[in-house]
């Protein structure tokens, strides 16, 4: 029997598998279309086990004349089919269309002409009557003569009209498919076919049913239909036999995890045990623990991720067997070089010491993440090694100051000229201390000396806010070291580093490990490397804590900066900022201050009231108050998406606040239109946009292709790529890091007590300028305050470098200034 013609019920992947699997509610389920088509009318199956159905569950199959709605993104379909003949409705009083019945569900590319045999449930919709709500479904080949001229017309048939699509039939037959695909003269003197174009209808027949086999292959073994399309894509017309010789070839597929390709391992029968099972767990428990910042995992706490994947169905010693086959084939690195976390433990350490190769301290690494560390600890002492002359002197400094009208404090004046001299350095500090001042003088004086100066920071909103505070030009790091489009590359590394005398990068806490060591490639001697961040905000969105780590290893030279400056005493977001990371409740105006730069409303902790006060106070207190344009000036941050006071309700609540725009475009259960504010949520290096850049939608045109607006550029988005964008009236404090806001609004409810960090409320009322408001509950304020339990990310980093560099070779400069204020 041929693949695609599989007409068992274990060939789909219906709602009640969805439910516990993870995947869509359906999966489309297509037959071999040279396949002869069944004759007479749809057979009553039996019941019960015999056919698979469960109680309520009936078959309906029918021709596909009309796709009323299909959405390219969720696959959701609203059909209108021609039931096959013996049909009987449901009951005589629905609102059927003589002859027609819709259906609703799941269908990867439904194509008008086809028949569709359905297993679901009759339901009535309010507006719309009785219809089929469909849980599972299999393309058949047409069944009538009039239904294959329609099916050869389609889409799927380039310059096949009706006209010649009849001729064909009439000549072929309804086994027309069948005849075509065994016959490659099948087609010959059929008039207005020329023998060019008869091959191409020939080899379009054969891939569709080459594709419909594949899909059917996939939906056996639990795809649903939009991981299905993605598999298909990426792994090509051999997948099924890729995934037959390895199951967890599925995971090369971005959207496919390793519990989907687990499920699909086990329908192909492959043993709880088997060295392809262990050795992909053990690439996914490393990238789980990517994911959540670790750039390695001791080897006893990743065994232990392991056996919880698979729910303890392998031994140990087969963990160790597929360790060996890894480590012997590069893919994983286990470092025995340099100094090992502390067990994490005991049983499993006595377990693995007697393997003699392997202890559970020893750090595990994805190759990359290994390459990554290494190289820039390497790259980094290769730096500061370099001979440190100074760019500029004391005096050169005095009269810098004097032409700008400043009286810098001796501890800005020692990092100025400390930042100068050394090779690589380091500058801290939280609001309020000088950092901007520090950068604009070193700029000044490198300039005045003859260096080039590049200023850089991670994200967009970050570059510009260094650019307005420097005046001077400043990019991402992307840009910086010039990404190519395409690509996960950039064009300046060891090879062709970056020609500056001076590069200044802010933000670095925002720095993963895989930039910071392509950034350190870029520069050579005798460049000097300035970072700049401040170590109390949330670490990086990807793995690794460099700025952390950097400071950690006392390594490299360090300018502290602690003292609050007069101006910036005078602001309570300063004051407050500082308050908080001493644990101290923040201060709030006296009683009718009006002026004031932080508020607090609080609200009881209900999320829904909590809601409905914060767009209150957002769109109508803020601008009465302080003539700010919510719309434009107010960021509304969360510390999650769930929940009503959490980033998705609220977007769709004050956009819904914000009233019609133009024109709009629907993809997936997301509806944009003209004036949405938007961020982007992935580096695009085709379009030279990079996850976390803000926008806003200028124009939905007629063919659905979106422009947005970006602080530098306008970037197009056709529907596929809409994919990369979120709404942005409000967002998680995670992707608002490096930017800058006249005012944030910050809910505060214990419906996100697990999510309410120090550091995670400090990074997020630092965003502001103008104005901080918090809304909410007050033990929610107190527990955001006092909360410290942070990800302690698993690096080598700091190791490494305190192993590469004498600690005499960088002694720190630590700058204490006076106490935060009060």
């Amino acid at each position: 029997m041929r693949l695609g013609a599989v007409s068992s019920r274990e060939g789909y992947v219906d709602s009640r598998n969805a439910a516990t699997s993870g995947m869509p509610l359906s999966c489309s389920r297509v037959t071999d279309f040279s396949a002869p088509a069944p004759k007479g009318p749809l057979p009553r199956p039996p019941s019960g086990s015999e056919s698979g159905l469960q109680p309520g569950e009936e078959i309906f199959q029918g021709t596909l004349e009309t796709v009323t709605y299909h959405d390219e993104k969720s696959l959701y379909g609203v059909l209108r089919l021609a039931p096959d003949a013996g049909f009987k409705a449901p009951d005589e009083g629905s609102l059927f269309s003589p002859g027609r019945v819709t259906a609703v569900g799941k269908i990867a590319d439904p194509v008008e002409g086809v028949r569709l045999k359905l297993i679901g449930r009759w339901g009535r919709h309010s507006s719309h009557g009785v219809q089929f709500e469909f849980a599972a479904v299999e393309t058949l080949p047409p069944a009538t003569e009039a239904g294959l001229v329609r099916y050869l017309s389609s889409k799927v048939f380039e310059g096949v009209g009706a006209t010649l699509a009849q001729r064909i039939v009439d000549k072929l037959g309804a086994e027309a498919l069948e005849r075509i695909s065994e016959d490659p003269g099948a087609l010959k003197g059929i008039k207005g076919l020329r023998a060019d174009k008869a091959e191409a209808l020939r080899e379009a027949i054969l891939g569709q049913s080459a594709m419909h086999a594949v899909f059917g292959f996939l939906a056996k073994i639990g795809l649903g239909p939009v991981t299905a399309q993605a598999v298909a894509a990426k792994l090509g017309p051999d997948c099924e036999t890729m995934i037959r010789d390895n199951p967890f070839a599925l995971t090369l597929v971005p959207s496919v995890g390793f519990l989907t390709a687990d499920r699909a391992a086990k329908r192909l029968g492959l043993p709880p045990d088997d060295p392809r099972r262990l050795r992909a767990v053990t690439r996914h428990a490393l990238d789980k623990a990517s994911n959540e910042g670790h750039v390695l995992l001791p080897l006893g706490d990743l065994l232990q991720r392991s056996a919880r994947a698979l729910e303890g169905a392998a031994p140990q010693e087969a963990f160790i067997r597929a360790l060996d086959e890894m480590e012997d084939g590069l893919h994983i690195m286990i470092d025995r070089e340099v100094l090992p976390p502390p067990p994490l433990d005991e049983d499993t350490r006595d377990l693995l010491d007697g393997s003699g190769r392997y202890n559970a301290d020893l750090p595990c690494y994805l190759p990359h993440m290994h390459f990554h560390e290494v190289e820039l600890a390497r790259g980094i002492t290769r730096l500061l090694k370099e001979p440190a002359r100074p760019l500029s002197t004391e005096e050169a400094l005095k009269d810098a100051a004097e032409r700008a009208g400043i009286e810098l404090h001796p501890d800005q004046r020692s990092a100025v000229l400390e930042l100068l001299r050394q090779p690589v350095a380091l500058l801290t500090g939280g609001p309020g201390v000088g950092k901007t001042t520090i950068i604009r003088f070193v700029a000044t004086l490198a300039e005045a000396g003859g260096a080039t100066v590049l200023l850089a920071s991670p994200t967009g909103r970050a570059a510009k806010r260094l650019s307005e505070a420097t005046g001077r030009p400043a990019s991402t790091i992307h840009r910086l070291l010039k990404s190519v489009p395409g690509e996960s590359g950039f064009e300046h590394g060891r090879q062709k580093p970056l020609e500056g005398g001076v590069i200044i990068i802010d933000e670095v806490s925002m720095l993963d490990l895989g930039l910071a060591r392509r950034l350190v490639d870029a520069v050579a001697s005798p460049t000097r490397l300035i970072l700049v961040g401040d170590p109390d905000q949330l670490p990086s969105v990807g793995a690794g804590n460099v700025l952390a780590d950097l400071l950690a290893s006392e390594r490299i030279p360090v300018a502290r900066l602690t003292r609050v400056f007069r101006q910036a005493r005078e602001s309570l977001i300063v004051t407050n900022a500082h308050r908080v990371l001493e644990g101290q409740m923040p201060r709030l105006p006296e009683k009718g201050v009006r002026d004031a730069d932080f508020y607090f409303f609080p609200v009881e902790d209900n999320p829904e009231r909590l809601a409905d006060r914060l767009i209150e106070v957002v769109t109508e207190r803020i601008p009465k108050a302080f003539g700010l344009d919510w719309s434009e000036d107010v960021q509304v941050l969360a510390p999650m998406y769930k929940g009503p006071a959490g980033v998705d309700a609220l977007n769709g609540r004050l956009r819904e606040a914000l009233g019609a725009g133009g024109r709009e475009v629907l993809f997936g259960d997301q509806r944009w239109r003209t004036g949405d504010r938007v961020v982007q949520t992935r580096n695009d290096y085709e379009r030279e946009v990079f996850n976390g850049d803000l926008g806003r939608i200028s124009m939905v045109d007629q063919t659905g292709i979106v422009t947005v607006q970006f602080p530098d550029r306008e970037v197009t988005y056709e529907k596929g790529a809409l994919n990369d964008l979120k709404p942005a009236f409000a967002m998680t404090v995670h992707r608002s890091q490096g930017g800058e806001f006249p005012a944030i609004v910050f809910p505060l409810t214990m419906q996100h007590s697990h999510m309410l960090q120090r550091n995670l409320f400090y990074t997020a009322i630092t965003r502001a300028k103008r104005l901080v408001v918090l809304v909410g509950d007050t033990r929610a304020l107190a527990r955001a305050i006092e909360q410290t339990e942070q990800n302690d990310r698993k690096s080598l980093l700091a190791a490494r470098l305190i192993e590469r560099i004498p600690a005499q070779m960088s002694p720190p400069l630590d700058l204490e200034g006076s106490e935060p204020p009060n």
